[in-house]
């Protein structure tokens, strides 16, 4: 039984490594077709500075993009949709990072308006103790979108 098992567990793991240098290729494949383009690699650029991939080391593919900035994460979310049309808006979710005086439905509904996704998409909102009693304010607090998808 321990021999099927293993034997199952070496095969699973191989299909994710094959699918892994699959995706690496095509990755590289679009970073060749639109390296001269400059809203790509704009968009290239801010998830290098505000992105992250999530899970490393376990099974789940996931992206995270964090930003208080609207303007921004609404220009990555223009930037995902154009350049990786089979990353569809259905495998996005919200989670937002709010203080104590931001209104969490007023939070959900703007930034639900930035993103262009219905609010069921929204996770737990997380909210933070201010370190400091800063005079500028997020009036929204801060906007984490998440990608899942193989």
């Amino acid at each position: 039984m321990m021999d099927k098992v293993a034997i199952m567990n070496r095969a699973r793991l191989q299909k994710r490594r094959d699918r892994d240098t699959l995706v690496r290729n095509e990755a590289m494949e679009s970073f060749e077709k639109h390296k001269d383009d400059p809203l790509f690699l704009s968009g290239v650029v801010l998830y290098w500075a505000e992105g992250t991939r999530l899970n490393k080391n376990s099974r789940k593919y996931q992206l995270a993009f964090t930003n208080s900035d609207s303007n921004l994460v609404s220009f990555y979310c223009n930037f995902l949709q154009r350049y990786f049309k089979d990353i569809g808006k259905k495998d996005w979710r919200i989670g937002l990072f709010l203080y104590p005086d931001i209104k969490l439905k007023e939070a959900v509904s703007y930034w639900s308006g930035v993103v262009n996704i219905p609010q069921s998409q929204f996770i737990k909102s997380q909210i933070l103790e201010s370190k400091c009693s800063s005079i500028r304010k997020l009036k929204f607090g801060t906007c984490c979108l998440y990608v899942s998808s193989k």
